[in-house]
Formats: C-alpha cells, structure tokens, sequence
C-alpha cells in the first residue's frame, strides 16, 4: 500500500491499538478520525477494512468499527500461534544476526532495564501509562528486530500481527509494577545472551519459555495478581 491518505489511517489506527488509546471494545468513528487527519472518511473506512481483515478490529451490526475483545480461547490460540514461529525465528536469527543487529538489540534490552530498575522503587498504578508504553515500544522493538533477522517476510508479518495482538489485550490490565517488569527483562537477557553467543538452541529454547510464562500468567492474571509478568 503506498503512502496515500488509506496508509496514513491505517498507520495512525495501528498505532494508536498499540498504544492502548484504543483499547478493547472501542468503537471508531470514520468521520472524526479523518477529520483529526485532516481526510475524508472514505480513506479511513478503507483502512479499516485492512484491520478487519488482520484481525484487529470487527465490524459490529448498528456499532459499525469495533475493537476486537479476545476470549479466552482466541488468547491461547495466539499464544499457540507465537509458540510455533517465534523460537524458530529467534534461532535462526541467532544463526544469522550481525554485530550492528545485536547491538540494537542490547540497547533496546537495556532501555527495558532501566524502565525495570526505576519501576522497583515503586508500583506502576494504571495512571502511570506514558512508562508502561515506553517499555511496550522497546519490548516490541527487541521482538522485531530478532523477526527481522530471521529473515523470512511472511513470518514476521505474521508474528507482529500477534504481537499487536497482545498488546490490544494487555491494555485490560488494570495494575503495573516493577515486578512485572523486571520478570519480563529477565526472560529477554536469556534471550539476548544466547543471540549474543549465536546459540540457536539457547535462543529457540529461551523464547520457547518466554511465551508460555505470558500464555499462563495472561490466562491468571484477572484473578491472580502476585507473581505477574509482563508479556
């Protein structure tokens, strides 16, 4: 898609389910977002056609564009999803990733950290979103820059589509702290250790585990708040 006034919706869309402005549920108005665009609404309802049909948003009889809310089982079903491509792609971006590659990888897992370190000096409360969508974009940044070195394109679009997924889902949480944090920098330094020694086992193993702590602590979560993780 060139860059026209659809692409434009369709980014400033995606952008803002990533961030959480959209959170599930949300109805979105053709005629209000392009005049905050400064379009028509026919660009916009194209663009959210694209969405639709990536799964990020359903077209509601007498609502019209809504958010998608995943259930239960549309959550493992992603999960599943990410458990079947991403070590593969971790491992072979281990087998392939360059220095230049590897060490914005380490600044991304770095950036992470020092969210984490500054977290544990107190509980993250719902209100404190500018932080937790800081640490979102570099955990999404560390994901696809490992995606991208893999170098396989249908992969990663695929892969990135769940992982806007799970941020769309991850905006039901209602409480953030640096224990969730630090948890989830700690499953990434195993993995940017072992993309580091160019162990392809390690890597695939070490993002194995990665996503099966986020599928069970997201299916926990609602009703049981200690020893959370951040996905």
């Amino acid at each position: 898609m060139a860059k026209t006034h659809s692409r434009r919706a369709y980014d400033y869309l995606k952008a803002q389910l990533v961030s959480g402005q959209l959170p599930p549920g949300s109805r979105i108005l053709y005629g209000p977002v392009g005049k905050e665009l400064g379009i028509s609404a026919t660009p916009v309802r194209e663009a959210i056609g694209l969405l639709v049909n990536e799964g990020f948003v359903d077209l509601v009889p007498q609502l019209g564009a809504v958010v998608r809310t995943l259930g239960r089982r549309e959550i493992i079903e992603l999960y599943e999803m990410r458990e079947a491509l991403e070590p593969y792609a971790a491992e072979k971006a281990a087998e392939r990733m360059d220095d230049e590659c590897l060490e914005a990888v380490r600044r991304e897992f770095l950036a992470m950290q020092e969210i984490a370190d500054n977290a544990n000096t107190g509980r993250l409360e719902s209100d404190d979103r500018s932080v937790i969508r800081r640490f979102e974009e570099h955990d999404l940044a560390f994901h696809r820059l490992i995606l991208e070195s893999c170098g396989n394109e249908l992969m990663i679009r695929t892969i990135e589509n769940s992982h806007v997924l799970s941020r769309i889902f991850a905006t039901d949480r209602h409480q953030y702290d640096g224990e969730i944090l630090q948890a989830t920098c700690e499953d990434h330094e195993q993995i940017l250790v072992a993309l580091n020694g160019h162990d392809a086992v390690a890597a695939r193993v070490a993002m194995r585990e990665h996503i099966r702590k986020g599928l069970d602590v997201t299916l926990r979560l609602p009703v049981e708040k200690p020893d959370r993780r951040w996905k």
